[in-house]
This record gives structure tokens, C-alpha cells and sequence, in this order.
């Protein structure tokens, strides 16, 4: 297990009219799900309609010892993540985002040890290798192997370094910033670096062997580390929906067989 310090941070985005559950959601899988791991813990608020929704909102983590970190609305989730950077001086840095549910015990403990691996430089919940290049002809063709930002963890150097450069003012620019072809997960592997999918299992899943983590838009996802609207939303579709999007995220790689199982 890591001994260098660690930071969670969470972003509680006050934008969406059901932001309250969202946080309690997480705030009861934090309080479920012990970490593993020392850390402090950072709630990045943005997005607040005023002052009183803003005050309101601190009720949800009620017990917890939160560091407060209040940024704009501006630049989507990887830019808050980047403008609270300047108040975190933990080695780790884990970032969780408003629809983040924790799902297993130890699940701090679990990304750092693979972060600390050698040789690794990413580590996150769920991942895919979907294209977008149907929205826009920019983006890599399939397979475009890329980490999900919904829950993911770095080293604070390479974060710093990374988060900051990508400018996103649209929903497009949060796409390309995740899977595009200057997106984290390719900028990560140009450092000569991985990316690991890490399961509730702790097992930490090289791009190869992505397709056979159980995590995200697989079987039953039955190897979630943390969920989040996309899982759960994998979760409440029927049967050919489901096999069309693990189908859209992994191609032939998951056997149709393993996916309506």
C-alpha cells in the first residue's frame, strides 16, 4: 500500500434540480465504504443557483471532514478538478464526480496500490474503447482505448501538468479531453505510461484485459469499483440495449453469450 498522502476530491455540482440526492448518494456510499487509505477529503462546490442553495447543499456531507472548495461553472468537470489543484498538496489526487456512488470497501487502498505499480500512470473505475468518431470525424477509430473520468486517480505532478492544458467550454471539448486523440488516457501513454481499470476486486486491469474486468457495460458489472449515472444506467436497460452498447464499448471482444447472461 501507498505511504505518500492522498486526496479525495469530490465535485458536488449544484446545477441539476436533484444535485441534493446526488451528494447524499455519495456521501452515504463515503460513509459505507471505509477508504483504505489516509486521505484528505476535498468537496469541490460549483454551480450554485446563490449563497442559500450554496449552504444548503454542505448538509449532505454533515459529519465528514470536508475541505471546502468553491470554483466556477465554467469548464465542465476536468477543469474544477484543475482549478482545485492549487489547494491540494497530497502526492495522490482522486477525483470523484457528482454521480459517483463508492461500491466496495478498501476502494482508495485499491487505486493507489495499482497507481503505485511500475510503470502506471492512470487509474480508474470503468473505461471503454468506444468511439465517438460518429459525432465528430476528429476522434480515434475503434478500438479507442480510454479511461472514464467519472472516478479516476493520478499522481498530483501528472495531474497538474495535464488537467490544465485541455480548454472545455462545450460538452465536445469534455469529450475530446476524455477520448479524443489528445485525450488524459493517450496523453498518460505518451509518458511511456498505463492506464489500469481497477476493480472492486483490486486487480488492476491493463487495456487488453479491459474487456474482461466485469466493470462497465459488461455482463453484470459485477466487478464495479464505483458507480455512477452510466453504469446505473447500463444497469435499468433491457437486454438488446444492453447488447448494443457493450457491443458500441467493446466490440466483439465480450462474447453476446457473456452480455445476456
Amino acid at each position: 500500500m501507498s505511504t505518500r498522502t492522498a486526496a479525495v476530491l469530490y465535485l458536488a455540482r449544484g446545477y441539476d434540480a436533484d444535485h441534493a440526492d446526488r451528494f447524499r448518494r455519495f456521501a452515504a456510499s463515503y460513509r459505507a465504504h471505509p477508504a483504505g487509505h489516509d486521505h484528505a477529503l476535498y468537496v469541490i462546490f460549483k454551480g450554485f443557483a446563490d449563497a442559500t442553495q450554496r449552504s444548503a447543499a454542505e448538509e449532505a456531507f454533515d459529519g465528514l471532514p470536508v475541505q471546502a472548495i468553491d470554483t466556477d461553472d465554467l469548464s465542465f468537470d476536468l477543469g474544477a478538478y484543475a482549478d482545485a489543484l492549487s489547494r491540494v498538496r497530497e502526492d495522490h489526487v482522486c477525483f470523484l464526480n457528482t454521480n459517483a456512488e463508492l461500491n466496495a470497501p478498501h476502494w482508495l487502498a485499491k487505486l493507489l496500490r495499482n497507481l503505485d505499480s511500475p510503470g502506471v500512470g492512470l487509474v480508474g473505475a470503468t473505461g471503454s474503447f468506444e468511439s465517438l468518431r460518429y459525432i465528430n470525424r476528429l476522434f480515434p477509430d475503434f478500438p479507442n482505448p480510454h479511461l472514464r473520468t467519472n472516478a479516476f486517480a493520478m499522481r498530483r505532478e501528472h495531474a497538474a501538468a495535464l488537467l490544465g492544458t485541455y480548454a472545455i467550454r462545450s460538452k465536445l471539448d469534455a469529450f475530446f479531453a476524455e477520448s479524443g486523440p489528445d485525450g488524459l488516457t493517450r496523453r498518460v501513454m505518451a509518458l511511456g505510461l498505463t492506464c489500469l481499470i481497477v476493480g472492486a476486486d483490486g486487480r488492476g486491469y491493463a487495456p487488453p484485459l479491459w474487456p474482461e474486468s466485469e466493470t462497465s457495460r459488461q455482463g453484470g458489472q459485477a466487478n464495479l469499483l464505483v458507480h455512477d449515472n452510466y453504469t446505473r444506467g447500463f444497469e435499468a436497460m433491457d437486454a438488446r440495449a444492453r447488447t448494443e452498447v457493450t457491443f458500441a464499448s467493446w466490440g466483439r471482444a465480450i462474447p453476446a453469450t457473456v452480455i445476456e447472461a
